[in-house]
């Protein structure tokens, strides 16, 4: 059976978990699918009313996860390689909690992969503010210092990342030695050979300056895509929900 393996990890967003299981179980024309929650508190959050209406959708995985007090990147690394040596099923993604995925998400990944016989493929993202109103387009939401993030923001526009009165964040690799450079593939939007991901595997080790500058596992895993002979393509649909305020920065909290 070639059954996807979708991966979330959760320890207290019991209200964006429900949602993020709703957008999963919405697929439409979807391959056989898995929804794994991983989490230290399963049996807490299964007492919760919505989540405990959804219970029997949802494999949950309960861990101990000696990660807790690191920083949000190492800590993430960690757990999906985890996660990765856990999962039997030949195809695998990554859901955050917090995020929703539209119901073309897995077919369209699904049908490019099989196509072109690739070891991943990847959708763009549709971001959006905690309430649901479409991001702008007018600044970059990934970095906490306001200067810093200004010249990332014109990097983008200039490479068609982010396109202002846009929504959509046009992720993918770019040709450009800039240190200015943070094209990436977000992890929320890749589907894997799991066996392709295994040899590979997530790199834990961030220095100071990566921590500083957001550097998340996702941006490493690229690196390590990009100098492999790892097959890849995009699916050219902006298929994820992705709900700023996380890692990222609602405009609010930037200062």
């Amino acid at each position: 059976m070639k059954t996807i393996a979708i991966v979330t990890f959760c320890f207290d967003r019991e209200r964006e978990l429900v949602r993020c299981i709703k957008s999963v179980q919405a697929q439409q024309d979807a391959p056989p699918f898995v929804h794994y929650v991983f989490s230290e508190r399963v049996e807490a959050l299964k007492d919760t009313p919505d989540v405990a209406k959804r219970e029997t959708l949802v494999n949950w995985v309960s861990i101990t996860n000696p990660y807790n007090g690191e920083h949000s990147s190492p800590r993430m690394a960690k757990l999906r390689q985890a996660a990765l040596e856990i999962i039997q099923e030949p195809y695998v993604c990554f859901l955050d909690d917090d995020n929703e995925i539209l119901p073309n998400h897995l077919i369209s990944l699904f049908n490019l992969i099989e196509a072109q016989q690739l070891d991943a493929v990847y959708s763009w993202r549709l971001l959006v503010y905690p309430d649901g109103s479409p991001f702008a387009g007018d600044y970059y939401p990934w970095n906490p210092n306001k200067n810093f993030a200004e010249s990332l923001y014109r990097w983008c526009v200039k490479n068609e990342l982010i396109r202002p009165g846009d929504s959509i964040v046009y992720d993918g690799p770019r040709n450009s030695d800039d240190p200015h450079n943070v094209a990436t593939v977000d992890m929320n939007e890749w589907l894997f050979r799991t066996d392709s991901l295994r040899r590979l595997g997530f790199n834990p080790e961030f220095t100071e300056e990566e921590l500083a500058n957001q550097v998340g596992e996702d941006d490493k895993l690229l690196e390590k895509i990009l100098r492999s002979d790892f097959r890849f393509e995009c699916t050219q649909k902006a298929t994820i929900r992705y709900y700023l305020g996380g890692v990222s920065n609602a405009r609010a909290n930037i200062n």
